[in-house]
């Protein structure tokens, strides 16, 4: 059976472009099948937007590929030449730190398609937004970046525990194993063939498997031979 991951569902408030889309594909998808649901994943969308712009007051238009959200906002825009990003929030519904990104992505990336007032890095709720009718680049079709979130320290720590915790099983579960194959090896020949099981997934440190192997011991899963330290057996 497939298998399909969860997503994360938002409230987001589609624009009125959108949502004719959406109708009529679900009038289309509607009359094929019965059976099934339509769910739409708006943080994994992506759409074409084209942009009219005047550059020297020439119109000049560009199709911007962008995902669904920085869509959304573009779209805001055929409404109002201008809009607080309190406004913003206010017709999307989505929660402030992740339409900051979003707007930040529109007016202080590499493509400019808006302007922001005052032009700092943060975003502030009383910030104003205008489109950019300036906008100029030498391509037709422009792919604009997302900017990257922000990662907090505690954030990085609980993913390198996370991390550590997951190798930490794989090395035991490698160990036991070729033990439980080879009932007896000695030190390096296991770190070695440990290392290279390990390999396709990650460089393990043989400081650790070390380690896992004096834990695997004290867990009574193995044991030292009694004249040679250096040799371990397998308990089954």
């Amino acid at each position: 059976p497939g298998f399909c991951p969860p997503y994360k569902s938002d409230a987001l408030n589609l624009p009125k472009e959108m949502l004719q889309c959406i109708e009529t594909f679900k009038s289309f998808y509607d009359l094929r099948t019965s059976h099934r649901r339509l769910r739409w994943v708006h943080s994994l969308g992506s759409a074409t937007v084209l942009g009219q712009f005047r550059p020297a007051g020439k119109v000049k238009e560009h199709d911007l590929m962008v995902s669904t959200y920085q869509a959304c906002i573009l779209l805001l825009f055929n409404e109002a030449d201008a809009m607080t990003f309190s406004d913003i929030q206010g017709h999307l519904n989505l929660p402030p730190d992740e339409l900051k990104r979003y707007v930040l992505s529109l007016c202080v990336g590499k493509y400019k398609i808006l302007n922001k007032s005052p032009a700092a890095k943060e975003v502030e709720s009383t910030d104003t937004l205008t489109y950019n009718v300036g906008f100029a680049d030498r391509a037709r079709r422009i792919k604009v970046p997302m900017i990257a979130a922000k990662i907090t320290q505690e954030e990085k720590d609980a993913t390198r525990a996370t991390v550590d915790e997951d190798r930490k099983h794989a090395i035991e579960a490698a160990i036991v194993r070729i033990m439980k194959t080879r009932k007896s090896l000695d030190h390096q020949k296991l770190v070695l063939e440990a290392s290279t099981q390990l390999m396709r997934h990650f460089k393990p440190d043989p400081k650790q498997i070390k380690k896992r192997i004096e834990d695997l011991i004290h867990r009574e899963y193995l044991e030292r031979d009694a004249n040679n330290p250096n040799l371990y057996k397998y308990l089954a």
